[in-house]
């Protein structure tokens, strides 16, 4: 495995929880985040299915590529999901508070 690839998924993780300073908080809104992770998982699905298809077509040799970018988009999308299920409950819980 090779460094890149670990600074890929480091980045990723990033993207999701950084902050970065008071003008940068109040241009990006939430639905801007949410479209940039959504636009993450595609890309990396992307990816995935390149290396896959690279492998099958005989391009590629590298089983590790292909697996690694498998990986990688397996997880972005669960966590993609595990967000979705948080916003969901949040949202579930305001709209039975009492008031």
């Amino acid at each position: 495995m090779s460094v890149e690839s670990i600074k890929g998924v480091m980045s990723s993780a990033q993207a999701f929880s950084q902050t970065q300073g008071a003008t940068q908080k109040s241009q990006a809104n939430f639905s801007n985040i949410l479209s940039e992770a959504i636009d993450y998982v595609k890309q990396t699905e992307a990816e995935a299915a390149k290396a896959n298809a690279a492998l099958l077509t005989g391009e590629s040799t590298d089983l590790h590529t292909a697996l690694i970018a498998a990986q990688k988009a397996e997880i972005a999308i669960s966590y993609t999901v595990e967000i979705r299920n948080r916003v969901l409950e949040a949202y579930n819980n305001i709209m039975n508070m009492q008031v």
